[in-house]
């Protein structure tokens, strides 16, 4: 074989090798490279996501996006999404198929976010799907909102404030005016007021000191009927225990005179009740025949012969 022939061969074989080791690095980029197990999940939005999105389960690259199909669903538009996995890969049927990046400048992927079920979806079924949160367009309805805050509220605020600030500005002008005219007679009367307590200070001293004065001969006096009243105590009870004998004699003697009270006192009463009884008869005979004063005797009865 001549020169030309062996570097037609080295040529091509080297062409196949790269050709064969592109193909290997490219599936082993997109997460394909053996058998591998379908599954899909269904969108409101799928932006950003085509054939070829890679799928990852958290966070590790396990297949990719197969076909993006519309679907109508109850008068809405819904996609669903295919993709292919690594065979034989465990899902927990629980897990969540999310739309989105890691990053502001990362590729949108499909990262599927890992269950607590014990139970594996099988092949070929429905993995729960949320869609990505475009920050853009929360950004755009954010500044729509502020917008409309700032056109809706804040405008008329702001005419409110400067009209009641005018208005307050108004009053205060108003109230300064009147306050120049009272406050000039108001200055006066209070010159005048203490004019008055000037002449009146000296006077006012005198009184007090005077007061303090009397005051001083008034607390003596109570401390010397304080102490005339703590002799008259302790005199008191030297006198109750030097005739305590006597004292408790006539407290006897009293008990003894209330006890035969209490026995007589029926007796007594008789008494009075028949002695008013007597003068009640006395009385009344009195008030019928006053001769009886001077003549002793009832007189006769006129009506009899």
């Amino acid at each position: 074989m001549n020169t030309g022939k062996i570097n037609y061969v080295a040529v091509g074989l080297f062409v196949t090798a790269a050709f064969v080791g592109l193909m290997a690095s490219i599936a082993m980029l997109s997460g394909r490279t053996g058998s591998t197990d379908a599954y899909y999940s269904v969108y409101r939005n799928v932006t950003g996501v085509k054939f070829g999105t890679q799928v990852l389960y958290e966070g590790y690259p396990i297949g990719q996006v197969e076909q993006v199909t519309p679907v109508a669903k109850g008068g809405a538009m819904m996609f669903r999404v295919d993709y292919e996995v690594t065979e034989g890969w465990k899902i927990p049927d629980n897990s969540i198929a999310r739309i989105g990046a890691s990053g502001l400048l990362s590729a949108i992927t499909i990262n599927i976010d890992a269950g607590d079920s014990p139970i594996a979806h099988k092949p070929g079924t429905l993995v729960k799907g949320v869609e990505a949160s475009d920050l853009f367009s929360v950004m755009s309805d954010m500044a729509g909102e502020v917008s409309n805050i700032a056109e809706n509220d804040i405008r008329p605020l702001l005419a409110t404030i400067n009209a009641t600030a005018d208005a307050f500005a108004k009053t205060v002008s108003t109230v300064g005016e009147l306050v120049d005219d009272d406050g000039k007679r108001i200055v006066k009367t209070l010159s005048q007021i203490a004019d008055d307590l000037n002449q009146r200070m000296p006077r006012i001293a005198e009184n007090l000191d005077a007061s303090t004065a009397h005051f001083a001969t008034l607390t003596k006096d109570l401390n010397d009927t304080r102490d005339n009243l703590d002799k008259l105590l302790v005199a008191s009870e030297g006198m109750v225990s030097e005739n305590r004998t006597e004292v408790r004699k006539s407290i006897e003697d009293l008990k003894h005179v209330t006890d035969s009270l209490a026995r007589h006192i029926d007796s007594v009463n008789q008494n009075v009740e028949g002695t008013a009884r007597n003068m009640y008869e006395f009385s009344r005979e009195i008030r019928q025949n006053p001769g009886l004063l001077l003549t002793g005797t009832t007189p006769q009865d006129k009506t009899k012969k």
